[in-house]
């Protein structure tokens, strides 16, 4: 069995001070794997996340990833042309991704920027909620329920309200407008979200009792605020600027390159 030399000390990951030697970091047969590649394969974010263990995996499927490579090129398996051609498109790959990576690293966006966008899309942010438009009767009394309801089936309910309710807008039928559930009553807005449109029922709250139904409905859309938004806009703007400086790059290489296309 071919040997494989593995070379792991933690005052060797982090000493600042490394002779030559103490940056080699696994290696097997002839082949070694240095402190700054080893590196190389994280980002730094990546790379201060990275546990001891971690990096001991790591070093574990790079010996066994280079054992099977030595592997293949003792048996002329990489001698393949097809095999060759794999290797030459993943090179062209991995440098052509290094290079977008370095060109986009230092893409930002400005304070200015977010909010403009915002203003633009505005439109695009926005929350909807649903409102009831209600008609009540309202009493502190429980015994008083019985008299309303007759009232209520002998009349009607406006008229019920106009005898019965004992608050402001009784004396209008019982008419109070839209109602939103950041403006009712917990109580008041699950009967409303329940009940059956010109249907109506007794709620109780810790104020008394209310009759309560509802003859129309709305959906009422309101904008977002710019800070309730902002991290989804930075996303977006970041994207597109990426997106733009990208094909910028293209057209600039495509511009001051031979390219042919025989196909």
């Amino acid at each position: 069995m071919k040997k494989i030399i593995i070379i792991f000390f933690a005052a060797l990951l982090f000493s600042c001070v490394q002779t030559e030697e103490e940056k080699i970091v696994a290696q097997v047969n002839d082949v070694k794997l240095t402190f700054d590649e080893f590196k190389a394969n994280f980002s730094n974010n990546k790379w201060e996340a990275l546990t001891i263990e971690d990096k001991k995996e790591f070093i574990q499927d790079w010996v066994q990833l280079t054992l099977l490579s030595q592997e293949a090129d003792l048996l002329e398996i990489s001698q393949s042309p097809k095999l060759k051609e794999k290797i030459k498109s993943a090179e062209i790959n991995i440098k052509a991704n290094a290079l977008i990576a370095t060109k986009l690293a230092d893409v930002s966006v400005s304070e200015d920027e977010l909010f403009n966008y915002y203003k633009i899309h505005k439109s695009e942010y926005q929350t909807s909620h649903k409102e009831f438009k209600v008609q009540r009767i309202f009493t502190k009394d429980r015994a008083k329920l019985n008299t309303i309801l007759d009232a209520i089936k002998t009349t009607s309910f406006k008229n019920a309200a106009i005898l019965h309710s004992e608050e402001a807008a009784g004396k209008n039928g019982g008419y109070i407008g839209f109602l939103s559930k950041k403006n009712t009553h917990i109580n008041i807005w699950n009967t409303l979200t329940s009940l059956q449109k010109h249907y109506y029922k007794t709620v109780e709250t810790d104020r008394g009792f209310y009759l309560v139904k509802y003859y129309d409905t709305r959906t009422v859309y309101t904008d977002k605020t710019f800070l309730e938004v902002k991290e989804e806009i930075v996303l977006k703007v970041t994207k597109r600027k990426k997106e733009d400086l990208f094909e910028n790059l293209i057209k600039e290489l495509k511009n001051k390159s031979e390219i042919i296309i025989s196909i």
